[in-house]
C-alpha cells in the first residue's frame, strides 16, 4: 500500500520527467566539441554533396546551347525556392522541436513534427499547382526573354511536379538532425548525388537529351532525401508522424514558421539580390561579367554557402535541445566551438580557394580565356571574406534556435538593407563595374560587427544568468 505522505509532488515528478529526458538524449549529455564537430561536419557534408552535384550539372550544362542554358538558368530558380521553403519550416519546425525536446515534452514535439510534414505537403503542393497552370507568366517574371521562354518552361516543368517531395526532402533532412541521426541524413544526400551524377551521365552523354538531362539529374538529387519519412515511420523514433497531426493548429504553424523566418528572410533577400547583381552586372560589363557572376553564385560560392548552411543547422539541435532543458554552460560552450571551428573551416577553405582559383575556375570557362581572366579575378575578391558571412550565419541561427526571431531577423536583413543593397548602386558610381563585385564582401564588415555586438550582449546574460541561478 502506498502511503500518501510519501508520493512525490506533481512538480516533481514532471523535473523527474524532464531530467530523465535530458539525461536520456546525447544532446544534453555528451562532450559538446564532439557532439558538434559531429552534427556540423555531417551538415556540411550534406550539403556540400548537394554543392557538388551542382557544379558537376554546371559542367553539362557548360556545353549546350545558349537559349539552352538560359532557360535551364532561369527555370533553376524553382531550386531557390525549394531551399526557402525548406529552411522556412525545417529550421523553424527544427528549433521549436528541440526546444520541447529539452523540456521533456516528447509528445508535444513529436505533433510539431507531424503537423510541419503535412502542412509542408499541402502548401508545396499548391504551389506546384500554381506553378505549372502559370508557368508561362512565372518563368517571364523570373526574367526569360520570349527566345529562352519555351526552354525555362520545359525545364522547369518537371521541377515544380516534384517540388512537394523536394522540400519534403529539405525538411526531413533537418528533422533527421534532431532526432540525433545526422549521419543518416548526410548518407541519404550521398545517395542522391552518385544516384543524380549517373543518371545526368546516361541521359546527357548517352542518350543525348540535353537540358532534360539536367532537369531530371535536378530533380532526383533534391528528391531521393524524402525517403527518410520511412525512417520515421518505421524506424526506432520519439517522433513518428501520425494521421491525427493532419489536424493543423495554426497558432503551432505560426511559431514554426516566425521561427524559421529569419532563414528564410537570408534566402529571400539573396534571391533579390541576384536578380540585381545580374541586372547592374549586364548594364555596367556586359554578358562576361554576367557568365562570371553565374560561376560564383552557381557553383563556387554556392558551395560555400550550402557548407556554412550546414554547419549552422548543424549547431542548431545542440542550441535549441540544451536551451530549453536549462543547460546554459552547455548552450554557450556550444556556440563558443561552433565560432572557433566556422572561423578556422572557412578560412582554410578560401584560402585553398584562393591559391586554386585557375584550376577552379578553368572547370567551367570552358576555355573561354577573358572569362578565365576575369572568374580568377572575381573568385578572389568575391569569396575574400566569406569567413565574415558564415560567422554572420553562425549566430543568426544560434539566436533562431532559441525562438529568439527578431534578433536572428535582424542580424540577416541588415547586412542586406542597410549595406548591400546601398552598396550595389553606390559603388558603380566610382569603380564602375568592379564596385559591383565590391559590394558583397564590403557589406560582410558591418554585417559582421552587428552580429559580433549582439554575440558579446548574449555572452553577458547568460554569464549573468548562471550567477542568479548560482545564487539561488
Amino acid at each position: 500500500m502506498e502511503i500518501a505522505g510519501n508520493r512525490p509532488s506533481p512538480k516533481k515528478e514532471t523535473a523527474e520527467i524532464m531530467n530523465k529526458s535530458v539525461n536520456d538524449s546525447a544532446l544534453g549529455t555528451k562532450s559538446i566539441p564532439l557532439l558538434y564537430l559531429r552534427f556540423a561536419l555531417a551538415g556540411i557534408m550534406a550539403n556540400a554533396i548537394l554543392g557538388v552535384v551542382s557544379i558537376v550539372d554546371g559542367y553539362f550544362v557548360s556545353g549546350f546551347q545558349e537559349l539552352e542554358v538560359e532557360g535551364i538558368g532561369i527555370g533553376f530558380t524553382i531550386m531557390v525556392i525549394t531551399r526557402m521553403l525548406g529552411v522556412l519550416f525545417g529550421i523553424g519546425a527544427g528549433a521549436v522541436i528541440s526546444l520541447r525536446l529539452g523540456k521533456g515534452k516528447i509528445e508535444e514535439a513529436r505533433s510539431i513534427m507531424g503537423q510541419t510534414l503535412w502542412f509542408t505537403l499541402f502548401i508545396s503542393t499548391l504551389l506546384a499547382v500554381l506553378g505549372l497552370v502559370f508557368e508561362n507568366q512565372i518563368m517571364t517574371l523570373f526574367g526569360a526573354s520570349q527566345d529562352a521562354l519555351p526552354y525555362a518552361v520545359k525545364y522547369s516543368r518537371l521541377l515544380w511536379i516534384s517540388l512537394p517531395i523536394t522540400i519534403l526532402a529539405v525538411v526531413l533532412s533537418i528533422f533527421t538532425n534532431i532526432d540525433e541521426k545526422p549521419v543518416l541524413s548526410m548518407n541519404s544526400w550521398l545517395v542522391a548525388a552518385v544516384v543524380a551524377g549517373i543518371t545526368e551521365w546516361i541521359m546527357v552523354v548517352k542518350y543525348d537529351m540535353g537540358m532534360m538531362g539536367s532537369s531530371w539529374a535536378n530533380t532526383i538529387s533534391q528528391s531521393i532525401p524524402a525517403l527518410l519519412i520511412f525512417y520515421f515511420w518505421f524506424g526506432k523514433t520519439k517522433l513518428k508522424p501520425k494521421i491525427k497531426d493532419m489536424m493543423i493548429d495554426l497558432k503551432t504553424i505560426g511559431e514554426v514558421a516566425w521561427t524559421g523566418f529569419a532563414s528564410f528572410s537570408s534566402q529571400f533577400m539573396m534571391f533579390f539580390a541576384i536578380i540585381i547583381f545580374n541586372n547592374l552586372l549586364q548594364s555596367y560589363g556586359g554578358g562576361l561579367h554576367v557568365a562570371a557572376f553565374t560561376i560564383q553564385n552557381g557553383y563556387i560560392t554556392n558551395l560555400l554557402a550550402l557548407a556554412a548552411l550546414g554547419g549552422m543547422t548543424g549547431l542548431q539541435p545542440i542550441i535549441s535541445y540544451n536551451y530549453g532543458a536549462g543547460n546554459l554552460d552547455r548552450v554557450k560552450q556550444a556556440i563558443k566551438i561552433g565560432l572557433m571551428f566556422t572561423v578556422a573551416f572557412f578560412l582554410i577553405a578560401t584560402a585553398l580557394l584562393i591559391i586554386f582559383a585557375d584550376p577552379i575556375v578553368s572547370f567551367f570557362s570552358g576555355g573561354n580565356p577573358e572569362l578565365q581572366k576575369l572568374g580568377i579575378w572575381t573568385t578572389v575578391v568575391f569569396n575574400s571574406l566569406f569567413m565574415l558571412n558564415a560567422v554572420s550565419l553562425l549566430i543568426s541561427g544560434y539566436f533562431e534556435s532559441q525562438e529568439r526571431n527578431w534578433t536572428a531577423t535582424f542580424i540577416n536583413v541588415s547586412k542586406m538593407l542597410l549595406f548591400l543593397f546601398p552598396f550595389l548602386f553606390i559603388f558603380p558610381k566610382f569603380w564602375g563595374v568592379e564596385g559591383i563585385w565590391y559590394a558583397g564582401p564590403a557589406a560582410e564588415i558591418p554585417g559582421i560587427l552587428i552580429a559580433i555586438y549582439f554575440m558579446k550582449k548574449e555572452f553577458k546574460r547568460l554569464k549573468d544568468t548562471n550567477v542568479k541561478t548560482v545564487r539561488l
